[in-house]
């Protein structure tokens, strides 16, 4: 498990035979490309699965102006949110019929929806130990053609990251099916979910 994004980061740059950083804010070529590809490279890989440490829930209710066309209703998703698992209604019946534009849920399902997602998880300390490594080892491929300047290298990386991906994934999946979105309302009591 890794304890700070540093940390990751290091890894990722020892693997290229870089010098670890002190911070993100080190005056070196290697922070500076950290500092500037760290969000999107953590958001990418938590995306890529549903990961059991990004996992989260939500009730939403719906806006209070309906979808200019096509939809009947729509719903603000979190700020945290990276992608959806699963959309329920208040009957707690699987919402089939959606789509998502500029961060807002489109459906006809009546309000309240119900939604399991991947979450902005921001704490390393909550990355499982594989989950870390993957992040450290797609920042490397990230990095490497930056650093270097061989794709070689690069396309070395990419390939060592698909690997740990897909061990992270093997491993996280057997721990668990993601977090079921059930209701917890008196509606959803009401309605059996």
């Amino acid at each position: 498990m890794a304890t700070s994004v540093i940390e990751i980061c290091n890894n990722a740059l020892l693997d290229l035979g870089e010098d670890a950083i002190m911070s993100l804010g080190d005056n070196s070529k290697a922070a500076g490309l950290c500092n500037h590809r760290w969000p999107s490279v953590r958001d990418a890989v938590l995306r890529a699965h549903p990961w059991n440490c990004a996992m989260a829930q939500a009730e939403l209710a719906a806006g209070a102006t309906a979808p200019l066309w096509k939809w009947a209703y729509k719903y603000v998703l979190p700020t945290d949110f990276l992608r959806i698992i699963a959309i329920t209604g208040a009957d707690g019946e699987e919402v089939g019929d959606w789509e998502i534009q500029a961060g807002i849920i489109l459906c006809d399902e009546n309000a309240p929806i119900f939604i399991s997602y991947v979450r902005r998880e921001t704490d390393p300390k909550k990355y499982d130990a594989l989950l870390a490594e993957a992040l450290s080892a797609r920042l490397g491929a990230t990095l490497a053609y930056p650093l270097s300047g061989s794709t070689s290298l690069a396309q070395s990386c990419w390939k060592a990251y698909q690997e740990k991906l897909a061990e992270a994934r093997g491993v996280n999946a057997r721990e668990g099916v993601p977090e079921s979105v059930t209701p917890t309302t008196w509606l959803g009591a009401k309605f059996g979910g």
